[in-house]
């Protein structure tokens, strides 16, 4: 759907439906981003006036925001940021060092291929990128997996529903949350306060993917920051009490784990409802980051 700033989709995504975006100028500092009371509006009315079924905030679940990292430096005053390219360059700014700006997620892997060989210089002809056609995580052996998929939930009780979640997150890798389970067997129940994430996601979050914060478990290993309306909230405890098993958490470290999480979630959650960017930003800030960008030093 073509608006005056953007171009809206709206697009299934697992259980839930995606709306956006808004495609507007951020003006502020880049850590984070957020989505306002006037984005929300805009994603609303503009979605509403194709649906049959008219939505309201009530609906929604969840937001989130990011940056692109277009690569014009800014765009003329009235310009939509919207018709800025989307392109991809990579370039040598000092020797050996390689870097790449602009593109987007959808050509990311394009992207990998030309800072590759770009990297390599004149040997990438004889010896060219095939980052393109390396198969993704979880993608060698899945057949295989599917067909023992159901063994498995036979096993422990997992719904078509979960089985379908989990191979789509995991793929041939299911095997190894499923070697969790087989060793600690209480790790193959859902989550009483986020049923569609098992235990063993958690623990495979720590243990698989280096995830050593809540934080990065509700952000970047799940999705709970927005699949679920309390982002995740309810399910804290019993996802810290899994989580500080594995990473050794004492029961101060836990409380503080907890703690500066749901800082985090309800900074969020008032930032949405602040009408401007700049006063959005300054509630989120209201939560300090649980590990703090360092500042890059320059000599």
């Amino acid at each position: 759907m073509q608006t005056e700033k953007s171009v809206l989709f709206v697009i299934p995504w697992s259980r839930y439906w995606v709306i956006g975006t808004t495609d507007t100028p951020w003006e502020q500092e880049l850590q984070h981003p957020v989505a306002t009371a006037a984005d929300i509006d805009y994603v609303l009315e503009h979605a509403n006036a194709v649906l049959a079924h008219p939505l309201t905030r009530d609906d929604i679940i969840g937001t989130w925001a990011g940056l692109r990292p277009l690569l014009q430096p800014g765009t003329k005053e009235g310009t939509s940021s919207a018709k800025v390219s989307r392109e991809h360059t990579v370039a040598s700014p000092t020797p050996g060092l390689t870097v790449i700006a602009g593109g987007k997620l959808t050509t990311y892997r394009v992207m990998a291929k030309d800072a590759v060989d770009f990297a390599i210089g004149q040997r990438a002809s004889a010896l060219p990128s095939i980052t393109h056609k390396i198969p993704l995580l979880g993608a060698v052996g899945l057949d295989a997996v599917r067909r023992q998929a159901r063994p498995w939930a036979s096993r422990y009780g997992w719904t078509p529903a979960m089985v379908d979640h989990l191979l789509h997150r995991y793929g041939s890798n299911l095997r190894e949350l499923v070697e969790l389970c087989e060793a600690q067997p209480d790790l193959a129940r859902p989550l009483e306060h986020a049923p569609a994430y098992l235990r063993a996601e958690i623990a495979y979050g720590v243990s698989h993917e280096g995830a050593l914060h809540l934080e990065d478990l509700l952000l970047h290993r799940t999705r709970l920051n927005y699949e679920v309306p309390d982002r995740g909230l309810a399910a804290l405890p019993e996802i810290a009490a899994v989580a500080g098993e594995i990473l050794g958490w004492d029961d101060a470290t836990r409380d503080a784990e907890i703690a500066s999480y749901t800082a985090r979630a309800e900074a969020e959650a008032a930032a949405e409802q602040e009408p401007d960017d700049a006063s959005a930003e300054r509630t989120r800030l209201e939560a300090p980051d649980v590990s703090p960008l360092q500042p890059l030093r320059t000599t």
